[in-house]
């Protein structure tokens, strides 16, 4: 009987192991799905299109190339229409082949490089290589970013 029940016993914590890595695969085939998707979404310079992806919740920050941080969405949403839409007139993002996602229940992350080109209002053009993580939440309505930090490698362009 007590090879029965451990018999059983490990049968069932198989089985609940290979549940959970099929969810985990899962996830994270949605997200590589998912990250492609937000990334095209700031080429648009519509952030109706961008929002969506984004969780702005107030207590959360966000890290891009300028300034040190962001303290909550508002800011980022602010000062992002100001520093890169208003200027420019066009984003092009091309995401490197690099791109990472691990997923542990409902946190997640994405790590990838990335080139954009960006050109003025003036016509000029400038490229810049970086690199990109995201922090996601699964949430009732799906993968959301909880965090973001982007970045150029000292000595970029």
């Amino acid at each position: 009987m007590r090879k029965l029940w451990a018999l059983s016993l490990l049968t069932g914590t198989a089985i609940i192991f290979l549940v959970i890595e099929s969810h985990a695969q899962q996830s994270e085939q949605a997200l590589r799905a998912l990250v492609p998707r937000i990334v095209a979404s700031w080429e648009t310079f519509d952030l109706s299109k961008i929002e969506p992806y984004y969780a702005a919740d107030p207590d959360l920050t966000y890290f891009d190339l300028a300034p040190l941080k962001y303290n909550n969405w508002a800011e980022y949403r602010a000062t992002v229409r100001k520093v890169l839409f208003e200027p420019n007139s066009s984003l092009k993002l091309k995401m490197n082949d690099d791109l990472r996602v691990h997923s542990r229940g409902s946190p997640a992350w994405a790590t990838f490089t990335f080139g954009a080109d960006i050109t003025n209002k003036q016509g000029a053009t400038s490229h810049l290589d970086g690199r990109w993580t995201m922090i996601l939440e699964k949430r009732a309505g799906g993968w959301i970013v909880v965090h973001e930090h982007v970045s150029a490698p000292l000595g970029a362009s």
